[in-house]
């Protein structure tokens, strides 16, 4: 079956392959507001051309796919009105929402943006610049990100980096890799030449992930700058799938330490330490539970199992009397649904469907009940992660030949691949620089 729930028992015994999509279509909810993201103007300053053509590609990528606007193409007439003051009648009868005005003085870069419907201008503090792109591309993030707070009020993300998993030719080696919101700044964390899948991030610069190296898959924790795993959970079997609550506080996972794939909780600490034993949270005869994921409360899991026949995603409360609560039906629309996702704000459930034969994303609503299918085309699609602001969404294609990262938001028409190369990328998830 699929990744994330049909593959746990081919991940209980090798890595599995994975399918892919080449362009996505998305349904939309709302409409973007135009927006003008002038050329850069340079005054006294020794960069080049290019270096300052790169930074505003960085700028204008933030700004097209934030979900709130649209960066329009350049006229010569809204390059000249640049020059002067910003003059927000002038803007609002040329049908442009917002104006985003840049001037890189020396070493450094201000910007300006104008909201024509308020008239209101605001001038953020300037940012210095080291003429390495690779370098000053995270502060044109911090920037945007900015911007995004000034205009729409959302918060942070994309000054953010997505971990994720990239399968080489060796279909039984995977390492974790680390990229920027825009796939920028790619690269590798671990080099256990094993089978590394499942990144979580935990606080800092730490994160846990499933490896092989030892034989059976068990749960990992380590850091982003020496990428060495040390062992987490003290439980025998096979161990899968981990999801923190977003205080941090427990971690769910998957083991068949009693003979079945169930789900188990344990009780965990910030800096990494185990608090007592794994509660086994829930089991069912002759099933399989799969891909937990917590509730921003932490005091509910939605997973996957068959116990009522194909998989579908079940919420579940987390108690620590060890007494089993009923599980309830989320996903009843889809029959074959995987890999869970709840959005930060807990207004949304992300997952996998088969819909006429292929994977794609769906949405669920907690305030409405209803569910709705948000990706559309050929191609499977598969492991849905949220933004830190609910509204952005990273999953993978999956194909036989390749597997790649993509970016989408719930507000645009169309998804982004944002990883490129050789291997299988897959088993994306979102945090914070």
């Amino acid at each position: 079956m699929y990744l994330r729930f049909v593959t746990i028992f081919s991940l209980l015994l090798f890595p599995l392959l994975a399918q892919e999509e080449i362009r996505v279509h998305l349904t939309t909810e709302s409409l973007l507001s135009p927006l003008y993201l002038g050329t850069l103007q340079k005054k006294q300053s020794s960069f080049g051309e290019e270096y300052l053509q790169d930074l505003e590609k960085v700028l204008k990528f933030d700004l097209q796919y934030n979900g709130h606007t649209n960066v329009i193409a350049k006229e010569s007439e809204k390059e000249k009105l640049l020059l002067g003051d910003l003059q927000p009648m002038t803007w609002k009868k040329m049908g442009v929402a917002y104006v985003v005005k840049g001037i890189v003085h020396d070493h450094h870069l201000t910007l300006i943006t104008l909201s024509t419907q308020t008239g209101r201008q605001k001038s953020f503090k300037e940012i210095p610049l080291t003429g390495e792109i690779a370098q000053d591309r995270r502060q044109i993030h911090k920037l945007a990100d900015a911007i995004n707070q000034e205009l729409f009020s959302t918060s942070n993300f994309a000054n953010t980096h997505i971990l994720y998993c990239v399968q080489g030719s060796d279909k039984f080696a995977s390492e974790i890799w680390q990229c920027d919101w825009d796939g920028k700044n790619a690269r590798q964390v671990t080099k256990e030449h094993s089978y590394c899948v499942s990144p979580v991030f935990l606080s800092g610069n730490r994160f846990i992930y499933v490896s092989y190296k030892n034989g059976q898959p068990k749960i990992y924790i380590a850091s982003l700058n020496e990428g060495v795993g040390k062992r987490l959970v003290d439980l025998k079997g096979n161990q899968l799938l981990p999801a923190l609550t977003p205080s941090r506080n427990k971690l769910a996972f998957i083991c068949d330490a009693a003979g079945r794939t169930d789900l188990f909780v344990q009780p965990f600490s910030q800096d990494g330490q185990e608090m007592g034993k794994p509660i086994q949270l829930f089991s069912y005869p002759r099933s399989t539970q799969a891909s937990p994921t917590f509730s921003p409360d932490g005091s509910k899991i939605a997973f996957v199992s068959d116990k009522d026949g194909p998989p579908r995603v079940y919420i579940i409360p987390v108690s620590d009397s060890g007494k089993r609560a009923e599980a309830q039906l989320i996903t009843k629309q889809n029959k074959e649904s995987s890999c869970p996702a709840w959005s930060p704000d807990g207004t949304k459930l992300a997952y996998s469907a088969k819909t006429n034969a292929i994977r794609q994303i769906w949405i669920y609503d907690f305030k409405t009940g209803e569910e709705r299918q948000l990706t559309s085309g050929p191609g499977n699609k598969e492991n849905p992660c949220w933004a830190p602001d609910s509204l952005h969404l990273a999953f993978n294609s999956t194909d036989p030949l390749s597997s790649e990262i993509y970016l989408a938001n719930l507000n645009q028409p169309e998804a982004i691949k944002i990883t490129h190369g050789p291997g299988k990328k897959h088993y994306p998830t979102w945090g914070r620089k």
